[in-house]
């Protein structure tokens, strides 16, 4: 009974299996465009920095980080595919990494010393940032980008 199941569902099974993992394309479900750029804050490149495109109308998002030059190209479904179309809220995040707490001595060694009981510790530090907090914030950036379906879409943006 169960080796007369399995023979009737293995062939629709095999199809399954054969037609997904075929390495065919998949259409995104809305068009994007390929959307690149450069980050200046004070003149310099800004290195490292997280670049998000955010359209409301057709909530979708894309994403970037900047290179060495301060250059981003922005990625929705597939790595560098772009942006949908119409208007984004750009913001832009660098912040620089936090230093690690001093490590902890083993239990075992004979540096170590126990927590003491009603000692508030320091709150863990928080990153800083290396532009204005205001790039970050969709509400304060100011920073618009208009993707069109026909336009180089290059959109550089210089922070002061």
């Amino acid at each position: 009974m169960l080796l007369n199941s399995l023979v009737r569902v293995s062939p629709a099974l095999l199809c399954l299996i054969i037609s997904g993992c075929g390495g065919a394309s998949v259409a995104p479900p809305v068009p994007v465009y390929p959307v690149s750029g450069t980050i200046t804050f004070k003149g310099q490149p800004v290195v490292g920095a997280d670049v998000t495109f955010m359209n409301a109308e057709k909530n979708r998002s894309a994403f970037g980080k900047t290179d060495a030059q301060g250059k981003y190209q922005l990625t929705t479904f597939t790595q560098n595919d772009g942006s949908v179309e119409g208007k984004s809220v750009v913001t832009i995040k660098k912040y620089q990494p936090v230093e690690p707490e001093a490590p902890v001595a083993d239990i075992d060694s004979e540096d170590y010393v126990p927590p003491t009981v009603g000692v508030r510790e320091a709150p863990p530090k928080k990153s800083k940032s290396d532009i204005p907090d205001k790039y970050g914030d969709p509400m304060l950036s100011g920073l618009i980008a208009p993707v069109a379906v026909d336009g180089a879409n290059v959109f550089d943006f210089a922070l002061e």
